[in-house]
């Protein structure tokens, strides 16, 4: 349970009043978030309800209210390490997408971050990180004090103004429409389902996901699996069918009645978000079922009245992010940030490399 602190005035220190209540009200949360035209799914409050549920956190989001009258909330979450000591919070935590500052009216200014990384850093935690929008990545890379650590980002969004029609003749590239249109006549079915009766089958084809991806980069078998588990537990993909409803939908596509490659979609007002994607790579073959897979979940997003596809982050330059650009999806650069009292960043990175280095000789003995 977490405990609302009364509203209380605050100084940042370019002298810039503003009053914080957390956790956010409810109906506060739900009316910034309705007059912001381009919200991300996971910046609503059933999202961090899905975040606390699964991953152990609690509700420390908070909603700022300006000098000039304007209203703004952080989706933020906290962890104890050290119970009433040592804690983490964060603004998207890591696999649960990206959040950071919700502007009435979808207007984030330097000012707004800039007020934000001053209250963060005095929040005394372990660790605060933030993910923001990539769409308001500019002010937050503006307002960046110098003690925050910044981590290069790219995110991919399609816009779909005009309807599905204009996006499938102006944004899709020659090739993916004739991808799509080689799926069809291969005989590529997909079912949707917005109840989480086909989570299990994307949780298959999820393994089967793992396992390719640590024979791809050479990490042993049962090294991948507890990874996935620890980053994916079981209860997560149910937890937000429930909580979300008819907001997340799974997306399966079949060949010869057998799965092939999923996705996953979630529906928020304005904006929907590609979130989660698997697939059994030898049995979907030249099918292009991805490709069927985003069309069929794109046309759904523009009938549903969104304005934006967001396809999630790439690395640039990479396969990923040449699929997404094949739909039309443009890149939007941005970072993730991280204030610490102590370096925990830099020393988790180290052993990090250390432990990839161990495991490429090992992969070379092999």
């Amino acid at each position: 349970m977490s405990t609302t602190l009364a509203p209380r005035p605050r100084q940042v220190a370019a002298g810039r009043p503003f009053i914080v209540t957390s956790p956010a009200p409810a109906g506060a949360w739900a009316e910034v978030l309705a007059s912001a035209p381009r919200a991300l799914p996971t910046q609503t409050p059933e999202w961090l309800d899905c975040v606390c549920a699964v991953g152990g956190y609690r509700n420390a989001s908070r909603l700022y209210e300006t000098a000039d009258g304007r209203r703004l909330v952080l989706p933020l979450v906290r962890r104890a390490v050290l119970p009433g000591v040592l804690w983490t919070e964060s603004s998207g935590p890591t696999g649960w997408g990206p959040a950071g500052l919700l502007g009435e009216g979808g207007e984030v200014r330097p000012d707004d971050a800039r007020m934000v990384f001053a209250d963060l850093a005095d929040r005394h935690a372990l660790r605060v990180s933030v993910r923001p929008d990539p769409a308001t990545g500019p002010s937050w890379d503006a307002a960046r004090p110098r003690r925050a650590l910044r981590r290069p980002l790219m995110a991919q969004t399609l816009s779909l103004a005009g309807g599905f029609d204009e996006v499938w003749r102006k944004r899709f590239r020659g090739d993916t429409r004739t991808r799509v249109r080689r799926a069809e006549r291969a005989g590529v079915v997909v079912q949707r389902d917005d109840t989480g009766r086909l989570l299990p089958v994307f949780q298959e084809l999820y393994a089967r996901s793992v396992d390719r991806w640590a024979r791809r980069e050479g990490v042993p078998l049962a090294f991948a699996r507890r990874r996935a588990a620890r980053r994916e537990p079981t209860r997560k993909l149910p937890t937000v069918a429930a909580v979300c409803g008819p907001r997340c939908r799974t997306y399966v596509a079949r060949v010869d009645g057998r799965p092939v490659a999923a996705i996953i979609v979630l529906f928020g007002p304005a904006v929907a978000a590609y979130w989660r994607g698997a697939m059994d790579e030898d049995a979907a073959g030249r099918s292009y079922a991805n490709y069927l897979l985003h069309r069929t979940a794109i046309e759904d997003a523009a009938a549903a009245g969104c304005t934006a596809y967001h396809m999630g982050d790439s690395a640039p330059g990479s396969p990923l992010a040449l699929f997404k650009s094949r739909f039309g999806a443009v890149e939007e650069h941005y970072a993730s940030y991280r204030l610490e009292p102590v370096p925990i960043t830099a020393l988790t990175d180290r052993t990090r490399r250390r432990v990839s280095a161990a495991l490429r000789r090992r992969r070379g003995r092999e």
